[in-house]
């Protein structure tokens, strides 16, 4: 496969010559009142196919044939402008202009298709229409319709990513499957485009939207599991004043008060700032459990000149709470949990699930001049987190149980630079998008020595012990005496050629990374320890990873494309498992995708529709067997790194507006895994967290004349049933489950009040993340309360 699609590279490579001989270029800066340039504006010449949108600093760069034409500049939320151009062969014509802000538009909810979108986890501008792979961008609308504060809800809107439960209840990290394969929490999460941890929830009120990459990005990130990354981008500075105070209540005593205000520093607006902050506390549904988290980050932006620019941002995360490991069903099934109450507690409320986090984000952009400009980016976060809790055993007839204790302090820094370089430029007839770029990332963490499991007590289903003495929390130190390490590195080249005025678009990518990992031990700290005599065992791998895609656009607002890629996953030496001797040097895992797709535009661009499928074949995966399959302990296993998993699919999604007043956001998915060949479980058997089927929808209604101000909304979110672990055991297959949610607002001014209620029909769900007998309650019926203020500078004309 990969020689048939390289052979087709050059085929098109070769093709490449100067077919339009008669053909002129038009170039210029789309600009605001402000003087700052306006990103995502389309330019298209009326009565062709052929168009173009400005880059980050509003450059634009257009090829057409010579002749007379009218340009047409159109923006959400601003005026449309209509400027005559005599386009000379041979020339470089020059159009640039400043657009006045529409003030019937901004009063909209604005919602739009894929033809205005763009996904900045590619690294492009370009729209996700002419973007060869299957990508989902969710944003404000949807968050604040739904009353989004956490990652989990927000993902029930993208099909074929499934969320599969909490580390230790609702306020710890969260867990993924996308396409059938399990997000890693150390390779598959960004935010604005680089690697962090997941470690605890990445949703917070300074986030703009959410990006899923669907399937192997290797070409962009480096090393991750197929199923696709996740990308949080972050609100920006804005060069107008906007303050919006929100407050959230509701059941189990919520309360959530938050903060978004950004302006100005001077009066050229080139200094400009934005600050984010919330708190939440709030209890649970589940019996003696709660949680509380507080957020702030302030961002900064600075245009320096009209070329160059800086941008910096801290974020400072903290959250606590309580260790809630679920239920324990009587009889060891799903079927069993119908005997316990949703609310029942059985762990212990002095425990509890700690987190924070600090990162600090500068970003540099230098403009070269017409579409050209280079970025360069650094990072740093240093998270700590603690998990202290309880697992229990299988109950017995008596509805007695084990209840056994963990408990450890995690600590790691994680740093990372980077610099790209992307613009577009013609050769003859041929535009290309072309992004070049490297990056450099570490990350260091270490353990304390007190997480492995150890029998505390017995408690009892009828009557659960509930300790009222503090339990003695874990000792900071000392820690494991190693460090263990992941470094990535990596430049990558993309290439988007577009032939036939756009209608044919060719993309071809290709990286070359190293990716080391393992763990440095401290030989003066290894004496007296379960460590004595081990050596530094670190795994390096260097790997080329290709994509390649095909895009045509049978119009302007329909696109057909084909794709091939291939991904990577290092991986590192498991220490804990019992035969780690034998993988001291584990191999890496290698993945491919073949995805075909469709992407349109409807109702006058209002409405984005895509469909795809695709095939993912995952070859060498991490697997690993309990020594007793019976009653397993996490702590007493065997690995390996054989074998071959697959997974096909078909996903579609819909986002947009149905009208002026109806927007709509749905999806459906249909994946069928397999395994077709393991040397742990039985060829046929299902991959774990991997519905068959899936699907949401939500429609949402703003009155535009009667009770103008009066919204309304309505959901359904399905997930057929799935097992939790690979080996397919029939007492932890996930039943199919659904919610149903409602929404009711009202605006008025700068006042808007909105009440949700979310899983209105009270459904008991349940899901299984650590494929024990320990089953995760989700949420019952629960209400919230959301009353915004928002305060903004008076609009011009």
């Amino acid at each position: 496969m990969r020689t048939i699609l390289l052979a087709l590279v050059l085929i098109l490579l070769i093709f490449i010559a100067n077919a339009q001989e008669n053909s002129a270029i038009i170039t210029g800066k789309i600009i605001d009142s402000n003087g700052l340039g306006l990103s995502h504006v389309q330019i298209v010449l009326e009565g062709t196919n052929q168009g173009t949108i400005t880059d980050e600093s509003g450059h634009y760069l257009l090829k057409a044939e010579s002749g007379k034409y009218i340009l047409i500049i159109k923006s959400i939320g601003y005026i449309t402008e209509r400027r005559p151009i005599d386009l000379i062969s041979g020339e470089t014509s020059t159009l640039s202009l400043s657009l006045s802000k529409d003030v019937y538009a901004l009063q909209e909810v604005i919602v739009s298709g894929l033809k205005f979108k763009s996904a900045t986890a590619t690294k492009t501008l370009m729209e996700l229409q002419d973007i060869p792979q299957s990508i989902l961008v969710l944003g404000q609308k949807t968050i604040r319709q739904q009353a989004v504060f956490d990652l989990s809800t927000l993902s029930r809107n993208i099909s074929g990513l499934n969320f599969t439960g909490n580390y230790s209840g609702a306020g710890s990290s969260q867990f993924f499957n996308a396409r059938g394969f399990d997000l890693n929490d150390s390779q598959n999460y960004r935010l604005n485009g680089i690697m962090i941890w997941n470690l605890g929830n990445n949703y917070s009120d300074n986030i703009e939207q959410i990006e899923l990459l669907k399937g192997p990005s290797s070409v962009l990130f480096g090393d991750a599991t197929p199923g696709g990354v996740i990308n949080f981008v972050t609100k920006k500075p804005l060069p107008e004043f906007m303050a919006e105070l929100s407050f959230k209540t509701g059941s189990w005593e919520l309360l959530r008060p938050s903060l978004d205000i950004t302006g100005p520093l001077n009066k050229r607006k080139s200094l400009r700032y934005r600050l984010n902050t919330s708190y939440e506390q709030m209890n649970s549904f589940r019996d003696l459990v709660s949680s509380k988290r507080s957020f702030i980050a302030p961002t900064l932006s600075w245009d320096i000149n009209n070329k160059l620019s800086l941008n910096l941002e801290t974020v400072f995360k903290r959250s606590e709470a309580i260790d809630d490991a679920g239920l324990v069903s009587p009889d060891g099934t799903i079927s069993g949990l119908k005997n316990l109450r949703p609310d029942l507690y059985l762990g212990d409320p002095g425990r509890k699930y700690l987190y924070s986090d600090q990162t600090s984000f500068l970003t540099a952009k230098y403009d070269l001049g017409k579409t050209w400009k280079i970025k360069g980016s650094g990072f740093y976060g240093l998270t700590k987190n603690r998990p202290f809790g309880l697992w229990f055993d299988q109950p017995d007839y008596q509805g007695n149980f084990a209840r056994r204790a963990y408990g450890y302090h995690q600590r790691s820094g994680n740093g990372s630079a980077s610099i790209e370089a992307n613009g577009e430029f013609y050769t003859g007839s041929i535009k290309h998008n072309l992004l070049i770029g490297a990056e450099y990332q570490s990350t260091r963490y270490r353990y304390t020595n007190e997480g492995a499991l150890s029998l505390l007590d017995t408690s009892n289903l009828v009557k659960p012990i509930i300790n009222n003495i503090p339990p003695i929390q874990p000792a900071e130190k000392p820690f494991r005496p190693y460090i263990s390490l992941i470094t990535r590195s990596g430049i990558f080249f993309q290439d988007q050629l577009m032939l036939f005025k756009d209608k044919l678009q060719f993309s071809a990518g290709i990286r070359a990374g190293k990716t080391s990992q393992g763990n440095h031990y401290y030989q003066d700290l290894l004496a007296g320890t379960d460590f004595e005599g081990y050596v530094d065992n670190i795994i390096s791998k260097n790997v080329i990873s290709p994509r390649l895609g095909l895009v045509y656009k049978t119009s302007h607002w329909t696109s057909i494309y084909g794709s091939w890629s291939e991904g990577y996953e290092i991986n590192s030496p498991d220490i804990f498992a019992k035969n780690f001797l034998k993988y001291a040097s584990p191999p890496a895992t290698i993945s491919n995708q073949l995805e075909f797709g469709i992407k349109s535009n409807i109702l006058k661009n209002k409405l984005g529709l895509s469909l795809s499928v695709f095939e993912i074949n995952k070859h060498k995966p991490y697997g690993y067997v309990y020594l007793d399959p019976v009653n397993p302990n996490y702590d007493e296993y065997d690995v390996y790194y054989e074998g071959h998993h697959r997974s096909r699919g078909l996903e579609a999604d819909i986002d947009g507006k149905l009208s002026s007043s109806i927007t709509l956001t749905a999806g459906a998915a249909f994946n069928i895994t397999r395994v077709i060949n393991d040397p742990g479980y039985p060829s046929g058997n299902l991959l774990p967290n991997a519905p068959k089927y899936s699907s949401n929808i939500w429609l949402n209604y703003e009155s535009q004349k009667m009770l103008k101000g009066l919204t309304a909304g309505a959901g359904w979110f399905y997930k057929d049933k799935f097992y939790s672990s690979i080996a397919n055991d029939p007492k932890l297959l996930i039943p199919a489950g659904y919610t149903m949610d409602l929404a009711l607002g009202y605006k008025f001014k700068k006042l808007s009040a909105q009440l949700n209620v979310m899983n209105f029909t009270n459904r008991v769900n349940y899901l299984n993340p650590w494929q024990f007998n320990l089953f995760e309650v989700r949420p019952i019926r629960q209400f919230v309360f959301t009353l915004n203020y928002r305060i903004q500078e008076k609009k011009e004309n």
